[in-house]
């Protein structure tokens, strides 16, 4: 079958054997018959988890697409956000039911990814002028969303650290050059390459205010309480899609 919605990253996490073989059986013939091609990565590159829904819940933040098998559909995080989606799957469930859900989850990222792409090069364009200008007081830390190979003159070993670093989740700039030991300009050349921009993504990295000597622990707990207000409001202006 044409594949007309690219290619989608996956991975599972499937601990029961039975869930896992019927699984492997039926997304043979499924991964087929979707209208994208699906390839297997480890867990922590997947754009879609599949997730073993009688186990523990764990973070799922991370990723645009979760699909949860078998377990309590109302005790998982269900439905569909700008953020990500996340959809059950009943542990008995058939071939058409997989197809579904493969396909639907392919259609929700390719609107996440057009989404994203349209996003990020204002983001990252912040973030590359935050770097040159704030040096290792970048309040911004990066991440590549995929491995990325170098040019000839940039594949050194320090550079290869730093890349495998980013690759392993957001990094404020001071740890990347820390552990990787690629130094400041060294670092800025290295985020500008066109290479590296097309896979790069940044966020905000939270702020620690040291507190004064002499503060009260009632100023500090109003401080706190003022801090838990405006992330709720922020938590909840997300969730509504940045409607007031």
């Amino acid at each position: 079958m044409a594949k007309t919605i690219g290619e989608v990253n996956w991975a599972a996490q499937l601990w029961t054997p039975a869930v896992q073989q019927r699984f492997d059986a039926l997304f043979a013939v499924a991964s087929r018959k979707s209208l994208s091609a699906w390839t297997q990565v480890p867990s922590e590159a997947a754009e879609v988890l599949i997730l073993d829904g009688a186990m523990p819940m764990q973070d799922d933040k991370a990723f645009p697409c979760v699909v949860y098998v078998g377990g309590d559909a109302s005790m998982q995080p269900l439905g569909r956000s700008s953020q990500g989606w996340a959809a059950h799957l009943d542990v008995e469930f058939t071939l058409s039911d997989l197809i579904d859900m493969l396909d639907r989850a392919a259609v929700f990222l390719m609107d996440w990814k057009a989404r994203q792409m349209k996003a990020a090069p204002l983001t990252l364009q912040r973030a590359m002028s935050d770097l040159q200008e704030r040096g290792m007081g970048c309040p911004h830390r990066f991440q590549l969303k995929s491995w990325v190979v170098l040019p000839g003159a940039a594949n050194t070993a320090q550079n290869l650290r730093a890349l495998a670093l980013l690759s392993r989740g957001p990094i404020a700039v001071q740890s990347l050059s820390e552990h990787s030991g690629v130094e400041l300009p060294q670092l800025v050349a290295l985020l500008s390459l066109p290479q590296v921009q097309a896979a790069l993504r940044c966020s905000l990295q939270a702020v620690e205010v040291s507190r004064p000597q002499g503060t009260t622990d009632t100023t500090t707990a109003a401080a706190a309480s003022i801090t838990r207000q405006w992330v709720q409001k922020l938590t909840g202006w997300i969730t509504r899609g940045g409607r007031s």
